[in-house]
């Protein structure tokens, strides 16, 4: 299946559970469970396509799972708005827990605890809708003990400017959330940009200088989601 279509059935998708009654945006969802308990489940980057440069570099590195630590505390800070947040580094080091990872692939993980916070999904098509199995959803808000699990995948590309050659991170964002019977009770996507010009159309690298705008793009996405402009 080419890309394209790929993102077609994405967008049908994500169009089809808007129309099924969940929340319009995190901030409705929040409101109607005030107080209630949220974990973030599993957090993860991936490369758009092969499109970054450096890529490779930047994930065997400790500064990509720096900067997904960083994309973690910047969710769970925004989840407790509203929610009760219970800390990913209460049980992500638990061996229930590290039991339950599915696929794995190269992807930008956090560690915490001198672990990874490993995927969930079972393969590729749960990893960028941002979903897991109904019995796994289960067994995460049991290990945890939250009301809630969140779940967020982010696609890290470039935008290329329409009239001049510049270009800027751009993080395609999809997010997702089950309650503790395993139903999926939200799940939308935003695609944003980060702040600074980053260089030339093609000269794009991720490293030290640069990786900080990806997570700028995903802390932006994450505010459009929560209905916060």
């Amino acid at each position: 299946m080419n890309q394209p279509l790929k993102l077609l059935l994405s967008f049908i998708f994500l169009a089809a559970l808007s129309a099924s009654g969940y929340a319009d945006n995190l901030a409705k969802l929040s409101l109607q469970n005030k107080g209630k308990t949220i974990a973030v489940v599993s957090i993860s980057a991936n490369n758009y396509g092969g499109s970054l440069q450096g890529w490779n570099s930047a994930n065997t590195s400790e500064l990509m799972g720096a900067q997904l630590n960083k994309m973690l505390e910047l969710t769970e800070t925004l989840l407790a708005t509203d929610w009760t947040v219970i800390k990913a580094e209460t049980f992500a080091t638990k061996d229930e827990f590290q039991l339950l990872a599915g696929e794995r692939r190269e992807v930008g993980l956090p560690f915490i605890g001198g672990k990874v916070m490993p995927l969930l999904s079972k393969n590729r098509d749960q990893l960028i809708k941002a979903q897991v199995d109904k019995d796994v959803a289960i067994k995460l808000a049991a290990i945890t003990g939250a009301d809630f699990i969140f779940i967020a995948y982010s696609e890290w590309a470039v935008a290329t400017g329409r009239f001049v050659p510049t270009s800027k991170s751009l993080a395609k964002n999809v997010v997702s959330i089950y309650n503790a019977s395993g139903k999926q009770v939200y799940a939308d996507r935003a695609d944003t940009q980060g702040d600074k010009t980053l260089g030339g159309m093609g000269s794009v690298t991720v490293n030290a200088t640069t990786i900080q705008e990806w997570v700028v793009a995903y802390e932006k996405g994450l505010h459009t989601l929560y209905g916060i402009k």
